[in-house]
């Protein structure tokens, strides 16, 4: 099994306010993004595993991806026994990401949901499944569902760009009670899934 991967932005502790998915949650989230042992996926912001272990035991290769060095070393001890589990010690925002297709899922720190998402679709990313705050999720469905004048400058039209790279869609919402310690909000599974190309001749 790989061992830790280890670089100087990954000695930056993870937030004390993190919150872990249960388990039960996580394996619906895993079940719920449909991958298979033919897929490569990473786990942003791991953790001790909640959402790494269902997605090993799928057979996907994964890539867990964990700042704070001292998890990411109990991470790889817990999934000694799955050798197609790689786990990083590194900041999810400036991970190198795969040179292949990948698919995301995790339950990913609400901070950086914006700046991670800026990255993940100018990536090689096919799919993603991230557990965002509820109010996050839903403006950035409305944006990409009604771009129109709403999206005419900053953000807005930003997200409406990435709408045409990729469908915007709403999974089931996930309680506050279903994470560890709770968070004052509510989250939501955000999904994207890649368009496909548009022929050549076509706007």
């Amino acid at each position: 099994m790989s061992g830790v991967r280890r670089s100087r932005r990954a000695t930056v502790p993870n937030p004390s306010g993190a919150h872990r998915l249960t388990d039960p949650a996580a394996r619906r989230l895993v079940r719920a993004a449909g991958v298979t042992s033919d897929d490569l996926v990473l786990d942003l912001g791991a953790g001790l595993g909640a959402v790494t272990r269902p997605l090993a035991a799928t057979g996907a290769r994964v890539i867990a991806v964990e700042r704070d060095p001292r998890i990411a070393a109990k991470l790889e001890a817990r999934m000694a026994a799955s050798p197609q589990v790689t786990v990083v010690a590194n900041d999810a925002l400036t991970v190198p990401l795969p040179h292949r297709p990948f698919k995301a899922v995790a339950n990913i720190p609400f901070s950086i949901t914006t700046p991670l998402l800026r990255r993940l679709v100018d990536s090689r990313l096919a799919a993603a499944d991230l557990v965002v705050e509820l109010g996050a999720g839903r403006r950035l469905v409305a944006t990409a569902l009604a771009p129109g004048p709403t999206a005419a400058r900053g953000r807005q039209r930003e997200v409406a760009g990435w709408h045409r790279r990729f469908e915007f869609s709403l999974g089931p919402v996930i309680p506050a009670h279903r994470f560890t310690p709770a968070p004052p909000v509510d989250a939501v599974v955000l999904r994207l899934r890649r368009r496909p190309p548009t022929p050549r001749g076509r706007s």
